[in-house]
């Protein structure tokens, strides 16, 4: 296979990997979906009947046959060395790295939540971070009641705050900046921000 194939084959591979994401991020949020790039990328195994939907199994084939056209373009420059084969390859090189940096600091981003236990596909459990600059942030200083998260098929099973839990938290309960929010329902409801930076909630 020519260069020129990989290297078109690589920026197809680039461009489906990044409709995938913006699809997946939808539904899950961006540390969720970041979180699952890079398990798929080393090899995790998928362990879970979440992870074992459509969706993140075309996400896990993407990732890996992109790994396998990175290899196989290296091989070729190895191999057959020219002087162009090799800048465009250092130029992916850099770009894959500064990918997985992002990819790294979305999966730890604090404000956005994180998957604790999935049940299936569009329900489980997560924690949420309460912060300011956060899409949780209009939630701080408000009541569960006033919140009335179970129109949206939620339910808050523990507040942990300053190293003190409640359990199974009552309507008046006012919520505050830095709590930590176990809450069950549909991720679909959650508050996320998107790839392309909107919000949902």
């Amino acid at each position: 296979m020519s260069s020129v194939m990989i290297f078109l084959l690589f920026l197809l591979w680039s461009i489906g990997l990044y409709y995938q994401l913006k699809g997946y991020d939808k539904k899950v949020g961006l540390a969720t979906a970041a979180s699952k790039i890079l398990r798929g990328l080393l090899n995790y195994p998928l362990c879970s009947g979440e992870e074992l939907n459509g969706q993140h199994l075309r996400m896990v084939l993407i990732v890996k046959g992109g790994r396998l056209l990175l290899f196989s373009l290296l091989i070729r420059v190895i191999i057959f060395p020219r002087l162009w084969e090799t800048v465009l390859l250092i130029i992916i090189l850099v770009a894959v790295s500064l990918a997985l940096y992002y990819l790294a600091s979305l999966r730890n981003d604090p404000n956005e939540y994180q998957s604790v236990y999935p049940l299936s596909e569009d329900f489980g459990v997560y924690e949420l971070l309460l912060s300011p600059s956060g899409t949780t942030g209009e939630w701080i200083g408000a009541t569960l009641a006033e919140l009335d998260l179970r129109k949206k098929e939620l339910l808050v099973l523990s507040i942990s705050r300053s190293g003190k839990i409640t359990i199974f938290p009552k309507g008046p309960e006012i919520l505050l900046a830095d709590d930590r929010l176990l809450v069950f329902g549909k991720n679909a409801t959650l508050p996320l921000k998107t790839l392309d930076g909107e919000k949902k909630c």
